[in-house]
C-alpha cells in the first residue's frame, strides 16, 4: 500500500501519467465508488503491452481480473480495478482531472 508521500516521490521520479491515462483512471474510480463498482471489461490482448493500460498496471494504480470461459480459441476478457494507490492517485489530481470532464459532479454539462 502506498502512502500519499510514496505516490509524489514516484511522479517526482518517474512523472504522472500521461492525460489520456489519467483520464482513464478517474473515470474507471469513479464507476467503482460511485456505481457500487460497476464493471469496466476489455479484452486481454487490449490491455496487456498497450502503451496506454500497461504503464499503469506496471506503477500498479490499475490492475485487473481475467476471466476466461475456457474452450480452444476462446477470448479471454479482464475486469479493470483501480487500486488503493490509483485512488490516491486520483484524489491527489481530483481537482484537476474534475475539470476535464465534459459534466460536473452534478451531471450538467460544462460550459
Amino acid at each position: 500500500m502506498s502512502t500519499e508521500a510514496e505516490i509524489i516521490a514516484e511522479i517526482e521520479e518517474m512523472g504522472r501519467l500521461t492525460e489520456e491515462q489519467e483520464d482513464i483512471l478517474y473515470n474507471i474510480a469513479l464507476r467503482q465508488e460511485e456505481l457500487g463498482r460497476q464493471p469496466t471489461i476489455l479484452l486481454r490482448e487490449k490491455v496487456d503491452g498497450s502503451p496506454i493500460y500497461q504503464p499503469m498496471i506496471d506503477r500498479e494504480v490499475l490492475t485487473y481480473q481475467l476471466y476466461n470461459h475456457g474452450g480452444a480459441g476462446s477470448h479471454e476478457v479482464v475486469n479493470l480495478i483501480v487500486t488503493l494507490k490509483g485512488m490516491r492517485y486520483v484524489i491527489l489530481h481530483s481537482d484537476e482531472l474534475s475539470l476535464r470532464r465534459k459534466v460536473d459532479p452534478a451531471g450538467n454539462y460544462r460550459d
